[in-house]
């Protein structure tokens, strides 16, 4: 069985041969050690006086033709190496959402901003430093809005290669340069101010849910011109202890768009994957009533129980991820650790379909073997009938 009719089967709730595996996406340190470690450290490239000063003068152009270029090469690795270990599926991504302004900041397109960082292996990340739009001036104001239309025409692009090197060795899980509509607003107005806005600014969050909205739905409709069968759609609703904002306001806020969005999605034969960090136990029966297919991740150091979910949605939903990466899947874990988990989660969680296995987030600190080692597992112990 091919990995693209395996990951579509278990989405259906149809039998397949064994439990697919899923990369949620893999962060330059560990894409490096599959596919080799570049001649000297990346981050240096953008971390330095002369990279500061053209991005202060010239950040559009820098942007353009030297910081882009590089985004878009690393999202590519990212697929390849994921292919390359030998996952079903891979969450891959096309990411143009940053203008640089210095060796140190950027900004995203839809008004937030972050740190340049280094991730501690001499690779370029970022970190969330705060809201760019603190005001309806702001918003208005904000220099650095996107044509949807050029944006989806990119993505296309982009994946229309992805499909052609890849499709046939992997079930390509898209996601254009377009990030979840809660999340998005809520970097962009700030953590704390989001619930005031939602409730004194009724019309400028419905202009900029119906923004990010169109850019979703356009970016998600370009992907499937190009040849992707399962869209990946992340948007954080949940801290570790539960929703962000009340359920019914979330429901009602989003769940328009999102019901738009994978009905569109449906409509042309496509499978539809929300990602959501946090505790989502008071959210799971909303998504699934927006139509999703798969849901992702069920952290391990969240409130959540990713087995009493698959005894209450496990027919509704196909359940995706169960391994940790905070230590399970880091340097100090045990390979045997990590083999004992992988056939709990087959043993609780194969049974009837509708799961595979996945890490829950991507980070920097995985190791490549790590992955091997959980993904040797899966395959040797997830054959159905299951026996572990």
């Amino acid at each position: 069985m091919d990995p693209t009719e395996r990951i579509i089967r278990t989405f259906e709730g149809k039998p397949v041969d064994r439990v697919p595996t899923f990369c949620a996406g893999l962060e330059d340190r560990t894409f490096n050690e599959v596919l080799g470690q570049p001649p000297f450290h990346p981050h240096k490239l953008i971390d330095n006086p002369l990279s500061d000063f053209l991005f202060r003068k010239w950040s559009p152009l820098m942007t353009k033709i030297f910081f882009q270029p590089l985004v878009t090469i690393g999202m590519e690795k990212r697929v390849k190496a994921a292919a390359k270990l030998g996952f079903d599926a891979d969450w891959a991504i096309y990411e143009e959402t940053f203008t640089p302004q210095n060796s140190k900041s950027m900004v995203r397109y839809s008004g937030s901003i972050y740190d340049i960082i280094d991730d501690g292996y001499g690779n370029s990340s970022y970190m969330y430093r705060g809201p760019g739009i603190t005001s309806r001036e702001d918003f208005d104001e904000w220099p650095y809005w996107r044509n949807p239309d050029e944006i989806a025409h990119r993505s296309y692009k982009f994946f229309k290669k992805i499909m052609k090197r890849y499709g046939d060795s992997m079930c390509i899980c898209g996601q254009g340069s377009a990030y979840g509509i809660q999340e998005t607003i809520l970097w962009s107005v700030g953590f704390e101010r989001m619930p005031v806005w939602i409730m004194r600014e009724k019309e400028l969050i419905k202009r900029f849910i119906d923004m990010i909205g169109e850019i979703c739905m356009k970016t998600s409709m370009a992907l499937m011109d190009a040849g992707v069968t399962v869209i990946l759609q992340t948007d954080d609703f949940a801290f570790k202890s539960g929703p962000m904002i009340n359920p019914k306001q979330i429901d009602s806020l989003f769940g328009p768009s999102y019901t738009k969005i994978i009905k569109a999605v449906h409509d042309r034969g496509g499978k539809y994957i929300l990602h959501s960090c946090g505790d989502n136990t008071l959210l799971f029966d909303i998504f699934i009533k927006w139509g999703v297919d798969g849901l992702h991740a069920y952290e391990n150091t969240a409130n959540g129980d990713i087995f009493k979910e698959k005894e209450i949605h496990g027919e509704d939903v196909t359940i995706i991820g169960g391994v940790g990466i905070d230590y399970l899947l880091s340097e100090r874990s045990k390979d045997e650790e990590i083999v004992d988990e992988v056939k709990k989660l087959i043993r609780a969680l194969g049974h009837g379909g509708r799961f595979m296995i996945a890490p829950v987030h991507s980070m920097s600190s995985i190791p490549a073997d790590k992955l091997r080692v959980m993904l040797d597992a899966a395959k040797q112990y997830g054959k159905y009938p299951i026996t572990v």
